[in-house]
């Protein structure tokens, strides 16, 4: 294994996730649920623990508490001992301009004395809201041989899509040669995976000369392009299973990928760990199916009672779909209530949810996008936020968004048409 002196884990877990809408509101988008029983964290952290390394330094930001909760001291991960650990790295307080970070490289930057702490060779920067499987050590392995001064990990997208990545042009050897930020007019659909191992002076001497003289704040659009020429720069090309789950399609898909032999995701084989609800007295008791019960290609968590139909779908624990009640293409998070004979379709709904016996969610063409983020959200999914409860008969359309907490039976709200929001 690789101690601390020789690399150092920093894991970048602060984003916003707005466009991931309400399930990232009240939560860090590394925090959302995934898969029936992890979080979009859990696979960066089971990566870190397969890849031999020791410790981390979690950089929080944006509503912390469930993510910080969830991680705690690192041991689901085997990442506790004495000279091994999660430590959590809260934006600093105090400073002039602002608490938050400005950018990726502006947070490492915020927390060089934790680095100068333990002077480590290597420096692996990690994001901690993608879904993917990989062994760290190879990169790292490849760096070294190399005698590169930071190394990306990289892979191609469609073409399409090359406008949400950076994206850079190697050489024959593998070497970058060329660099660019999230552009319309890609020169290559060769995409940063947003997965960095850096010598440990030159990131300090990138940071200091870029970051802390106000030049730029991020790897993508400012560090790694400004080293183009002065630097060995590598690309670690990865062929494997790779999500960005940074939007609400992407999110669903990524989760529909759990229930196709062909996807390439596979939690099973993957070991992927994750911590216990720490809300929970004691274990969930086992999942009971009723006599007139249908699951179809479908996951279903652990202490869920299912009596009506669950196709195509990824439900969570505690979860409880009544008689006559349907849900297909969808995403079913902890403790909610599908009532008898509700009708869900291609939709997400959040934990702790109550639809009312005969509520129908997803029903409508689709044609309107959410008027209020249709940058958003325009792929017809509906999305249920935490703690919703809807009455007995409501019929919800397409691209709809309900704010958690939201109560429609004291609205008196029984219809929202493709693309309504209700706010809370």
């Amino acid at each position: 294994m690789r101690s601390a002196r020789d690399t150092l884990v920093m894991l970048l877990a602060g984003g916003v996730g707005s466009r991931l809408s309400i399930l990232a509101s009240e939560r860090a988008k590394p925090a959302v649920p995934f898969g029936g029983a992890f979080r979009i964290i859990d696979f960066t952290l089971s990566n870190v623990m397969h890849s031999g390394l020791e410790l981390v330094g979690l950089l929080t930001q944006y509503r912390p508490q469930s993510l910080m909760e969830h991680v705690r001291n690192g041991e689901p991960w085997d990442l506790i001992g004495r000279e091994r650990g999660v430590k959590i790295l809260p934006p600093h307080t105090g400073k002039q301009d602002s608490d938050w970070y400005k950018g990726t490289a502006d947070a490492i930057y915020q927390n060089l004395a934790f680095l100068q702490d333990y002077r480590p060779d290597k420096v692996l920067i990690l994001s901690g809201d993608h879904i993917y499987r990989m062994d760290y050590e190879k990169m790292i392995a490849r760096h070294e041989a190399r005698h590169a001064d930071v190394t990306v990990a990289a892979m191609p997208v469609p073409w399409d899509e090359t406008q949400r990545f950076g994206v850079m042009v190697t050489n024959e050897e593998g070497s970058i040669i060329d660099f660019q930020e999230k552009v319309k007019s890609a020169k290559s659909n060769l995409a940063s995976m947003g997965i960095y191992v850096f010598n440990y002076g030159v990131l300090l001497e990138e940071l200091r000369a870029v970051v802390s003289a106000r030049k730029g704040f991020d790897f993508g659009k400012d560090i790694i392009p400004g080293m183009l020429g002065r630097r060995k720069l590598l690309g670690y090309p990865f062929t494997g299973y790779w999500r960005d789950v940074g939007t609400i399609k992407a999110y669903h898909e990524a989760n529909m990928d759990c229930l196709k032999r062909d996807s390439g995701l596979d939690l099973q084989s993957w070991e992927i760990r994750t911590a216990p609800d720490i809300q929970q007295a004691g274990d969930r008791p086992p999942t009971v199916l009723g006599s007139v019960a249908s699951v179809t290609n479908s996951l279903i968590g652990i202490g869920c009672c299912i009596d009506g139909e669950v196709a195509q779908s990824v439900v969570f624990p505690g979860v409880r779909v009544g008689k006559a009640a349907r849900v297909r293409d969808s995403i079913i998070m902890q403790d909610t209530v599908v009532g008898d004979e509700c009708q869900v379709e291609y939709s997400i709904i959040d934990k702790r949810c109550r639809l009312g016996a005969g509520a129908i969610i997803g029903t409508g063409t689709g044609s309107v996008a959410n008027r209020k983020f249709p940058s958003h959200l325009d792929c017809g999914i509906s999305v249920v936020g935490k703690g919703v409860v809807m009455p007995g008969g409501a019929r919800i359309g397409k691209n709809c968004i309900i704010y958690p907490g939201v109560d429609l039976t004291q609205r008196m709200l029984q219809r929202m048409d493709d693309g309504e929001t209700i706010m809370a």
